[in-house]
């Protein structure tokens, strides 16, 4: 008696799991367009979307001012042949409306530049440097394999930026053209 009841479970089961309804099979379901599966008939725009879609330094200032403020709305716009970002934060008290210009300018409600968009950082090869700085970063780390080479502009020089794969052995170097290492600015 206790063997046919162990034996009929799992076959009940089984012819269960089997068992399915004929009239829902994905080959017989008549469908008119691709989308009309998923329920989207238009791109979706979201403030989330509208604003990863906005160029690197505009998105960059924006963090820089607002930080993690919950933006609602971004408008652009040409104005006098400028490109112009408005940025709207849901908390318009203590976030009210950031104006960026495409190069990451703050700009005022009259549309002047606030604060200056800072110049851009470029990527560099290695084998791009100049050689007085090639030559500090042989002498610092001989035996290093560089990661990272980054020029940038501060103030009246321009700072090359070394970082190694082994950051723990071999820290990051700030070096001027002329071969003189320099302090990073906090």
């Amino acid at each position: 008696m206790k063997f046919s009841i162990f034996l009929a479970v799992p076959l009940l089961a089984l012819a269960a799991g089997c068992a399915h309804d004929k009239s829902a099979h994905p080959a017989q379901v008549q469908v008119s367009s691709p989308h009309e599966l998923d329920g989207y008939r238009e791109p979706l725009s979201t403030p989330g979307y509208r604003f990863a879609s906005l160029p690197l330094p505009v998105r960059n200032t924006v963090l820089a001012e607002a930080g993690m403020a919950e933006v609602i709305d971004v408008i652009k716009e040409v104005r006098d042949g400028r490109l112009i970002y408005k940025i709207y934060f849901r908390n318009a008290v203590n976030n009210p409306p950031l104006f960026v210009g495409a190069d990451g300018s703050v700009l005022n409600k009259s549309y002047g530049v606030t604060v200056p968009a800072p110049p851009p950082s470029i990527l560099m090869e290695y084998s791009d440097l100049p050689p007085d700085v090639a030559k500090m970063v042989k002498e610092r780390a001989p035996e290093s394999e560089v990661a990272t080479v980054v020029r940038e502009p501060w103030g009246s020089q321009t700072v090359y930026i070394v970082s190694f794969r082994s950051e723990n052995r071999y820290p990051r170097m700030y070096i001027v053209s002329d071969g003189t290492t320099v302090s990073p600015v906090h």
